[in-house]
């Protein structure tokens, strides 16, 4: 098979609402994609897309109106959606294209927004019932349940217990993300963060503060994945050297596991470490799809770069900021502080890692899920030497 590349990137900054319609933003983030991996746009021989609005508007042939819009002539063309895991799941069918020779440059979208109003309030209503039935499954969204926020919170404090972590170090992990935040112009969120504000933040769910959450949000992200005889001479040339991912037999949180280990994340890892020949250790920088403090503390132990129950004190002592010892995690900001418009947030991860990637950094990885991190997707990402 071929090897596939991250040749271009682009995204638009994380803000309450998305500066244009669906397609005027997909337009200029495909061209600012094509600019930045020095193509033409006729070099585009395959389009991926997310829905316009993932749990938002309806997208029926949302990706053939796209196509048209843009104005591509293709070879593969698609829409796809699998919950938070979306953008991602979009790179790994782009990698697959490009190397099976089904496509030799393609072009992923993702985006998401959630604050327009509707045009017809009763179609709203019936869609939104609709959408808590597909999360939430057939039993619990019977309660009513209208975000996930209680789930993570008793996954959070059976965490806090079984582990003995205050909430102060939980409270850490929020500070450390609003700090790496603070000179990306894309992040939601860039005021500094103490962990004091935090623990005076509002209760949304106990134990978690509202600055322990991840936000709503509006965005939208585009790469291009292409073949290696498409990278411009001089480049840095980011290979995606291994996808892992794995599924649990679960609708959205797992009614009989334990809520404080996430084995999806865990067996995807595992699989991209072993494709990759590479372990957790040999990462240089991460982005982790942890959407809630707690949640991002035991995503870090599941991905191999911390020992159980050490997620949030190493997130406290420095140890995934640069020169901490570890990988660099979540230089964006992560979910906390970037913002999470969830069907474009991996593809910001992706951004994110390669842009860190061209920087000089060796290994990357990019982690996306769905549901209570019941499937999970893990991307490695090398830059070539």
């Amino acid at each position: 098979m071929s090897a596939a590349y991250v040749a271009g990137l682009a995204d638009v900054p994380v803000r309450r609402d998305l500066d244009g319609s669906f397609r005027e933003v997909a337009w200029r983030l495909a061209r600012a994609a094509l600019a930045d991996a020095r193509l033409e746009k006729e070099a585009l021989d395959a389009l991926l897309v997310s829905p316009a609005g993932l749990a938002g508007p309806p997208s029926f042939m949302w990706s053939c109106q796209l196509a048209e819009y843009l104005g591509l002539e293709l070879r593969v063309l698609a829409q796809l959606e699998c919950g938070g895991m979306t953008g991602l799941a979009l790179v790994r069918a782009a990698v697959r294209a490009v190397q099976h020779g089904d496509a030799r440059a393609v072009l992923v979208l993702g985006m998401d927004c959630r604050f327009r109003p509707p045009d017809d309030v009763s179609h709203f209503l019936w869609s939104a019932a609709q959408t808590q039935m597909n999360l939430y499954g057939t039993h619990d969204a019977l309660y009513g349940l209208g975000a996930p926020v209680p789930y993570y919170a008793m996954s959070a404090q059976r965490y806090m217990y079984e582990h003995a972590v205050p909430a102060e170090v939980i409270a850490e992990v929020a500070v450390a993300l609003r700090r790496n935040a603070a000179d990306n112009p894309r992040a939601a969120y860039r005021e500094p963060l103490r962990g004091a504000d935090v623990l005076a933040s509002a209760m949304v769910c106990p134990p978690i503060h509202l600055y322990e959450c991840s936000a709503f949000a509006s965005g939208a992200a585009a790469v291009i994945i292409a073949a290696p005889e498409l990278l411009p001479a001089g480049a840095p040339r980011l290979c995606v050297r291994a996808l892992g991912e794995h599924h649990e037999p679960t609708y959205f949180a797992p009614p009989r596991a334990p809520l404080t280990s996430f084995p999806a994340a865990a067996r995807a890892a595992a699989r991209a470490y072993d494709e990759a020949g590479r372990r957790a250790a040999d990462v240089n920088v991460a982005e982790v799809y942890g959407v809630f403090a707690a949640t991002e503390a035991m995503l870090v132990e599941e991905l191999g770069f911390a020992a159980p129950g050490r997620g949030a004190a190493d997130f406290a002592q420095g140890r995934f900021a640069v020169g901490g010892g570890g990988p660099l995690l979540d230089p964006s900001g992560g979910r906390l502080s970037l913002g999470h418009p969830a069907g474009a947030t991996p593809l910001y991860e992706l951004c994110e890692v390669a842009r860190r990637l061209r920087a000089g950094a060796g290994l990357g990885l990019v982690h996306a899920e769905h549901g209570m991190l019941n499937g999970s997707l893990v991307a490695l990402v090398e830059r070539e030497a």
